[in-house]
């Protein structure tokens, strides 16, 4: 793994796997899935028509996981509880707080033949750059390249830089990254429009995306702060000029949930996935015990334990204590 430098580690977690980009040693981008059956973007399926939402311009269909989707355009003189078969262009999105906000599908061709979108695994190998399964019984490669400060950057939501910081906040119409400093507000902005092109593709955000950078009244300053993030983006996407008062909009394709989006969802879940995961790594002998959170042992599902059981080859149980912190978990 020394010589591994660049490409993609990958790992099949327990209810979350997980994939981490390397390039030249260091480590450029994350990816976290969590399976949960709900159909992903490039998936065909055939739903049911349930209602329309704009009238003539886009409605409701039901998926055969049950969950529901907005469909766009309308097909025309598609009648309620008729069959259609959509392809899934976005899938669905977990607010804060738990609200999901449905996926996003449009009319395919009925002789499409159906298929589910394509998983974690399958989209980095489809990029063509070198593929590294790693697993539990070696060495944690993933810490080593710095897998757990970019989880605990977009579980907070902020990037620290050399004289300043980035506040990634979570809107339910877009992404608004604050730039924040102590430095003069040209060099901020200079130092931020690099940290945040990076965090974009480090962090997988894409839709729509809103910059404050500090106001900046030369437009000469503003364009070569345009220029920089231009320089660093490695991603499509399109954007506005800075205005005067330092905001500036990013749109790019957005195909699934941000890995903040992901982390920020719910702090239990977050909590219970890397109890798992260093429950796997765990060189201990004998019966496991998981002390944890009331409101992580709710999340800590039967499949999981299981599947932990067969893994390590010890017997688990948990044991919820309310003087646990959320982070707080052990393993005994």
């Amino acid at each position: 793994m020394a010589d591994f430098s660049n490409g993609w580690l990958y790992e099949a977690g327990i209810g979350e796997n997980r994939a981490l980009r390397l390039e030249n040693g260091a480590l450029v981008q994350i990816r976290v899935e969590r399976p949960d059956g709900s159909a992903r973007a490039g998936a065909i399926v055939d739903a049911t028509f349930s209602r329309q939402w704009v009238a003539g311009k886009s409605g409701i269909v039901t998926l055969p996981d049950g969950q529901e989707a907005l469909l766009q355009p309308l097909p025309k003189k598609l009648t309620e509880g008729a069959p259609v078969r959509v392809e899934i262009v976005r899938a669905a999105l977990t607010e804060r707080g738990g609200q999901v906000k449905r996926a996003k599908a449009q009319p395919a061709d009925s002789d499409r033949p159906l298929c589910d979108g394509p998983d974690i695994l399958a989209e980095i190998n489809a990029i063509g750059l070198p593929v590294k399964q790693v697993h539990a019984h070696e060495d944690d490669v993933f810490a080593l390249h710095g897998w757990h400060e970019a989880v605990e950057q977009a579980e907070s939501g902020r990037i620290d830089f050399d004289g300043g910081c980035l506040l990634v906040s979570l809107a339910p119409a877009m992404t608004v990254i604050d730039v924040d400093g102590p430095l003069a507000p040209p060099e901020l902005a200079k130092r931020a429009a690099k940290q945040i092109a990076l965090a974009l593709v480090r962090f997988d955000i894409a839709g729509n995306i809103g910059v404050d950078f500090p106001t900046l009244e030369a437009k000469p300053e503003r364009t070569a702060v345009a220029a920089i993030f231009d320089d660093y983006m490695t991603v499509n996407c399109e954007r506005t000029a800075i205005n005067g008062f330092g905001f500036m909009q990013i749109v790019s394709r957005k195909l699934r949930p941000s890995v903040p989006e992901i982390m920020q969802a719910n702090r239990s879940t977050n909590a219970a996935l890397k109890l798992l995961r260093q429950a796997e790594r765990d060189r201990g002998a004998g019966a496991m015990r998981l002390e944890v959170h009331p409101a992580v042992a709710n999340k800590l599902q039967p499949f999981m334990l299981e599947e932990l059981a067969k893994r390590t080859g010890r017997s688990v149980s948990v044991e919820p204590r309310g003087g646990i912190s959320i982070d707080g978990g052990s393993i005994g």
